[in-house]
């Protein structure tokens, strides 16, 4: 690769001194696809895969990249295409909470959902997972993402890092993807070369210290922040660690590795050289806190959200044919008449949420009502609380695609009504049957636009 910016250069020459060649060789060659699945949602590989060594055999490589467009399963949220460095963070997780329940996790800088839906498929089913992003357009990706994957305890938030403030104490592991230079990502996006300069290091390096001393009161006394960039230089990663935990009361903590990874360890944590893992730059720190306030919830204890208000009881008698285990929920309803289901052990971190927070969504939005009738969501189709035994009709890889472009499908032998479209037994989306056609419910916005070969 011969546009690499001088400046860059002469640091990587700095960190790794006789085996900058080999770096640079090696930022030529086409990056590793790697993808990680739904363990809700697929049990299993089809094929026999290189595993991501790191991620517990629920991460993969693929010989080559596919048109994942092209793939149904893809949209049914059985699995993610997601950077084989940054399946480490579970890993990490794993080292700390493994068997650990009732978390409460915030995941600051989510978007576009890899790390938060890495973390929930690790996290027991009681605890808590705060998904947030800052940008309102990334913010939508996030969404979108949280909602292929289907689990109820995820919840999510549209706020600066500042606006938490009032939940000093409160979490057991607050994840910090900081926004960086993203030198780790040249191989992959050339335009992240064109944007690098030394005044932009220096610029990252200063906001991410502000989003650490924005959040580092959000860690419970003895427990844990997780920092990582997808970059090299050492002022974005170790300085910054290093600086947290002597403005701070945290202590950088040392990640047990496996020598065969050939994961580099720094001074504060440690860093994926693409010349020496199968994967992008990346780097990761575990910090814990050592001392602090824990949380106390100095207002008023609230019974009630601002704007959802508990559904009918004939309403719920309703959904009890929708849902899997309705009685592990609450039904609330929107202003705007969606109704999301949320745990009930959850209940009063929410209402926690809703008091400090501003925009957020909590649970999974299941449908509406108009008069009696149940208008079942997108998002219920593809979560992993839809009952098991409801009406669905099996599509070929064909027929899928069609479907996931919105077009008419024809279906035959079928009762009339709601059904779900699936492929190889991963939903898909909503059919409503009637008597001489079927309309396609398949969100406009999610639609395929492609050519179907």
């Amino acid at each position: 690769m011969s546009n690499l910016p001088e400046a860059f250069l002469q640091q990587m020459t700095t960190i790794l001194e006789n085996r900058l060649i080999h770096f640079i060789q090696e930022l030529s060659t086409p990056p590793p696809t790697s993808i990680r699945k739904n363990s809700k949602k697929l049990k299993k590989w089809k094929e026999n895969h290189d595993k991501v060594k790191w991620n517990y055999e629920k991460g993969i490589y693929l010989s080559e990249r596919p048109s994942f467009t092209l793939d149904p399963i893809f949209h049914s949220g059985a699995y993610y295409v997601q950077e084989a460095s940054s399946m480490f963070v579970s890993y990490a997780f794993n080292q700390f909470f493994e068997g650990k329940s009732n978390l409460k996790v915030l995941d600051l800088c989510a978007a576009p959902g890899g790390k938060s839906t890495l973390l929930a498929d690790e996290l027991s089913e009681d605890s808590l997972l705060l998904s947030n992003e800052v940008i309102q357009n990334r913010y939508s990706i996030l969404r979108q993402n949280i909602q292929k994957w289907g689990y109820p305890n995820i919840h999510s938030a549209n706020h600066n890092g500042r606006d938490f403030k009032n939940l000093e104490g409160f979490f057991d592991l607050v994840l910090i993807d900081a926004p960086c230079s993203g030198e780790g990502l040249f191989r992959k996006d050339k335009k992240a070369i064109s944007e690098w300069s030394e005044s932009h290091v220096q610029f990252c390096a200063a906001r991410q210290k502000r989003i650490l001393s924005d959040v580092e009161r959000l860690v419970k006394p003895n427990s844990y922040l997780f920092y990582c960039t997808c970059t090299y230089n050492p002022f974005e990663n170790d300085e910054n660690v290093k600086w947290i935990s002597q403005e701070f009361d945290y202590e950088p903590i040392k990640l047990k590795l496996s020598k065969d990874w050939s994961i580099s360890e720094t001074e504060f944590g440690v860093q994926f050289f693409p010349h020496k893992i199968r994967g992008e730059g990346f780097y990761f720190s575990c910090l814990k806190k050592k001392s602090g306030n824990s949380f106390k919830n100095k207002k008023s204890k609230n019974t009630k959200f601002k704007k959802l208000t508990p559904i009918a009881k004939n309403q719920k008698e309703e959904l009890k044919n929708w849902i899997e285990y309705p009685d592990n929920f609450s039904f609330y309803e929107t202003p705007n008449r969606n109704i999301h289901a949320v745990l009930k052990s959850q209940i009063e971190d929410c209402l926690l949420f809703d008091s400090v927070l501003t925009k957020k969504h909590f649970g999974i939005d299941i449908g509406t009502f108009k008069g009696k009738n149940f208008i079942p969501s997108h998002s219920l189709a593809l979560s992993t609380i839809i009952k098991k035994d409801l009406p669905n009709i099996e599509l070929d890889k064909d027929t899928a695609l069609h479907y996931l472009k919105k077009e008419t499908i024809e279906v035959k032998n079928t009762e009339l009504g709601w059904i779900l479209a699936r492929f190889e037994g991963h939903n898909l989306g909503w059919l409503k049957v009637l008597k001489n056609r079927s309309n396609n419910y398949y969100p406009k916005e999610w639609r395929i636009r492609m050519e179907i070969p």
